[in-house]
């Protein structure tokens, strides 16, 4: 089952209601509010908890990890294809979290760092290795890799711009553009595209890149971010 396929699977899934660009929109608002709650009850969750607990961190790694695996599992017994993915890109978020945002509060690895890119691209590299080289690679773990690779490059980018340009650069500008562009481009193609699979990924997509801009916003000091201690 390859990218193209999944492609097609997006295509040619079945809408749920008529017109087909209104059922889209609806499961893209549904995939976007369910992310950004999570992302912000989360983010109030984890710092509150770690500025009372030391070992909480490594607890909540634990836990999503867990969560991960579970989801990934579970994906693997749902008769529907469509089901199938979608699970495998939940387990993609709780891996995401754990693996990427819980391990860097960890002290784990650096975000801006060089070697932080070429482990990204090496990843990269091995999923389209997957997608278009290895036949019969199972559809939940293609979406299970999916979800951090979108997650990781949206946050190594910004990280990177921050980090060499600054918060309130014009590069940084042009990037809060560009993604803000990429947003509503995931929307538009969503209900285009009608059903309710791309418009739960077109959703998504743009959850990710909004959630980006807003940290950029944040490290601008236009507005105060969800977390309860000021850490960042």
């Amino acid at each position: 089952m390859g990218l193209f396929n999944i492609l097609i699977l997006a295509v040619n899934g079945q809408s749920v209601h008529e017109p087909s660009a209104t059922s889209a929109l609806l499961f893209s608002f549904y995939a976007l509010a369910v992310f950004l709650l999570i992302q912000f009850l989360g983010a109030r969750f984890f710092t509150s908890y770690k500025e009372r607990f030391s070992r909480f961190p490594l607890i909540f790694f634990i836990i999503l990890a867990s969560l991960a695996a579970g989801s990934l599992t579970v994906a693997f017994f749902l008769k529907e294809l469509t089901h199938r993915l979608f699970l495998g890109v939940v387990g993609g978020v709780f891996i995401w979290t754990s693996l990427g945002e819980i391990a860097e509060h960890l002290g784990w690895y650096k975000s801006h760092a060089r070697n932080a890119v070429w482990i990204y691209l090496v990843t990269v590299a091995a999923w389209l290795v997957m997608v278009f080289f290895i036949a019969g690679i199972p559809v939940p773990i293609l979406g299970f890799i999916g979800y951090p690779l979108l997650a990781w490059g949206t946050h190594l980018t910004r990280v990177r711009f921050i980090h060499k340009w600054g918060a309130t650069s014009f590069a940084s500008t042009l990037l809060l553009l560009t993604m803000a562009a990429i947003s509503g481009g995931a929307i538009v193609a969503g209900a285009l595209i009608g059903t309710k699979f791309a418009g739960m990924m077109a959703g998504l997509v743009f959850a990710v890149t909004s959630w980006s801009i807003m940290e950029i916003i944040w490290e601008r000091g236009m507005a105060n971010g969800p977390w309860k201690y000021a850490d960042k």
